[in-house]
């Protein structure tokens, strides 16, 4: 069984939580769970910040692996998240971009080149990633 958002968060704040308050914020402020502005708030820019930066590399494979993770186990509405916010934020900076695809599974390097790459007309500039191995 595919696993929702909701679910997805309530994961988030357990594995990071520091992030419980954003999360009950949010629930604040919206009543319910916007998928695309929750996890952009708390999984892209973090992330995008860490890799610009050079900074949290214990915290970079995390996120990365977080992300893969919803991508491989979420639902429909998850892998959109996936593909719309995350994947099409991340590639706005090609460095951020590229040392992001080192954290990632071949599969899913596949996945992105193959699918969410050519599907996203929003994408269409972004270069393919290199397999890992």
């Amino acid at each position: 069984m595919k696993i929702s958002k909701e679910k997805f968060a309530e994961k988030f704040v357990s594995l990071f939580p520091d992030k419980k308050q954003t999360l009950d914020e949010h629930y604040d402020d919206y009543h319910e769970l916007l998928g695309h502005i929750y996890f952009s708030e708390v999984l892209n820019e973090p992330l995008i910040e860490m890799i610009s930066h050079d900074s949290d590399k214990n915290m970079i494979p995390k996120y990365c692996s977080f992300i893969e993770d919803m991508w491989l186990n979420g639902d429909d509405d998850v892998v959109n998240i996936v593909d719309v916010t995350i994947l099409e934020r991340l590639s706005d900076d090609e460095n951020v971009w590229n040392i992001f695809g080192k954290y990632i599974s071949n599969d899913f390097i596949r996945y992105i080149n193959t699918e969410a790459i050519p599907e996203n007309a929003m994408m269409w500039q972004v270069s393919p990633l290199n397999h890992n191995k």
